[in-house]
């Protein structure tokens, strides 16, 4: 059973308990009880819950012909469900359906949280995805995919990478046997070093390419190409958005490619792989290529790791190290602080980022340590005249379209504050983005949600750019650490 269809059935439990029994709509009746006050208490969850009437006035349970009466309103909100009277059919309506009631815990979430809300930000498209939402979870054929997949859509409706709707909970899934590539438009192979072929992928189990990115568009949020780029290859490959999208799939779980090359049409069989298990990625680690001092930051962690690297780098500075590689690539984020110290390390100070920090609910029950309010907001003002060069040291920075967040941050550190070079692919964040996570899990579908609650300005506001672009940007598939070796030889 469905974890919706137990509180469905916990909640009817509790309407019985409640109302005793209910006289036929449109019918009144009047008999007479013999009310048995017993000094009843009512608990829910362990915990004592005053009981009041509909005026606030103390109302106590009784037993009449052995049945404890409540009052409804008291008991529904203490289950935490809406409680309304209909005086026309004599109906008393505790809570929504399941899955109405989680999708008004999305939007009111949302909508309290999300800095875009309080700063006037929000895309045009968000209100026809929270109606879209509300009306598909009112349906009563709604099965919980159907919800899933309206309230991805609702979320990724404020263009915001870091605030989303997670439908797997957190498994990794399996994905077709294929190596591509979005760009644009077009969907290409690649070669086993990774880069584009001349092969397009024109259909996917019989779904046109142009078709099924529109699909992945209406339920990922992207912030630039880069972003979309990347949402189309990753998702292109997934199994149930294939199949939301309409594509054929043989009974072994296998589809078709149609593909495209120098005007010939042919076709390839593919199936499904299963993800492998995760390997310890080390946070940082670092080793001298030449004369150069490379770090490869795969995760912005502070733990005993990074401070004994940060250490290292910081002695090698000391002792003479001139030529520095920095490779964010692959870096999905952290904590942002990290970057800053790796900058130190450097004898670099980096610009500022600005921020704006929205108060809410969600943020006071979360860190209750840091937030004394749950509304308003408080602005911070970037500044870039705090950047600090140190001349001593070429300092390059490499990004791909998996660069993200904080570690996105570090490169926009460097990019606006004239402290190095950046090498690779765009990043598929903004330089001014959302941030700051917080979770939110649904009520009765326990879906996994996460919610930006920070908006960050980058330190040069008069660059409006939606990309972070590499001073030196490098072709799919081209190694962005060699193309940093031979820049720094040529120095």
């Amino acid at each position: 059973m469905r974890r919706w269809q137990k509180a469905a059935l916990a909640l009817g439990c509790a309407a019985a308990l409640m109302m005793g029994t209910a006289a036929a709509a449109g019918t009144v009746a009047t008999r007479q009880l013999e009310a048995q006050y017993m000094g009843i208490r009512l608990e829910v969850n362990g915990k004592p819950v005053e009981l009041t009437d509909s005026a606030g006035k103390p109302a106590e349970p009784f037993v009449a012909g052995g049945t404890t009466y409540v009052p409804v309103r008291a008991l529904g909100e203490a289950l935490g469900k809406r409680v309304e009277w209909d005086p026309e059919t004599h109906t008393v309506r505790v809570g929504l359906a399941p899955l109405h009631e989680d999708a008004l815990q999305l939007i009111e979430t949302l909508e309290q949280t999300h800095p875009a809300f309080a700063l006037g930000t929000v895309p045009e498209g968000y209100a026809a995805a929270k109606e879209a939402l509300l009306a598909q979870a009112a349906d009563p054929d709604c099965t919980l995919a159907d919800f899933t997949w309206a309230a991805m859509a609702c979320a990724a409706s404020l263009e915001d990478a870091h605030t989303a709707v997670d439908p797997f909970g957190g498994v990794p899934q399996p994905a077709l046997d294929a190596a591509w590539a979005a760009q644009g438009e077009r969907l290409y192979l690649l070669d086993g070093d990774g880069a584009l072929t001349g092969t397009e992928v024109t259909a996917v189990g019989g779904v046109p390419t142009g078709t099924l990115f529109a699909v992945i568009d209406a339920y990922t949020a992207a912030e630039n190409q880069a972003g979309r780029d990347g949402n189309h290859t990753v998702w292109a490959a997934s199994p149930a958005l294939l199949q939301k999208a309409g594509a054929a799939f043989d009974a072994g779980g296998a589809l078709t490619l149609t593909l495209s090359e120098d005007g010939r049409t042919a076709s390839r069989t593919v199936g499904l792989v299963q993800p492998e298990p995760a390997g310890d990625v080390p946070v940082i680690s670092a080793r001298k290529t030449g004369g150069v001092y490379y770090v490869d930051f795969n995760q912005c962690v502070d733990n005993g790791d990074f401070q004994r690297e940060r250490a290292a780098l910081a002695e090698a500075v000391r002792s003479g190290t001139r030529q520095v590689i920095l490779d964010i690539r692959g870096n999905g984020g952290g904590n942002s602080d990290t970057c800053v110290q790796l900058l130190d390390a450097l004898g670099m100070t980096p610009p500022d980022y600005g921020a704006y920090v929205r108060y809410s609910p969600l943020a006071r029950q979360t860190y209750p340590q840091f937030y004394a309010q749950s509304e308003g907001g408080e602005w911070f003002a970037p500044d870039l005249s705090a950047a600090r060069t140190n001349p001593q040291v070429e300092l390059v920075v490499l990004t791909d379209g998996d660069t993200f967040s904080s570690a996105t941050m570090l490169a926009v550190y460097v990019r606006d504050g004239g402290l190095g070079n950046v090498i690779g692919r765009p990043s598929a964040n903004r330089p001014s983005h959302y941030g700051d996570l917080l979770g939110l899990v649904l009520d009765n579908t326990g879906l996994g949600v996460r919610i930006s609650h920070k908006q960050w300005l980058r330190p040069n506001q008069e660059d409006p750019s939606d990309t972070l672009t590499p001073d030196i940007e490098t072709a799919p598939g081209e190694d962005a650490l060699e193309r940093a070796l031979a820049f720094l030889k040529d120095q």
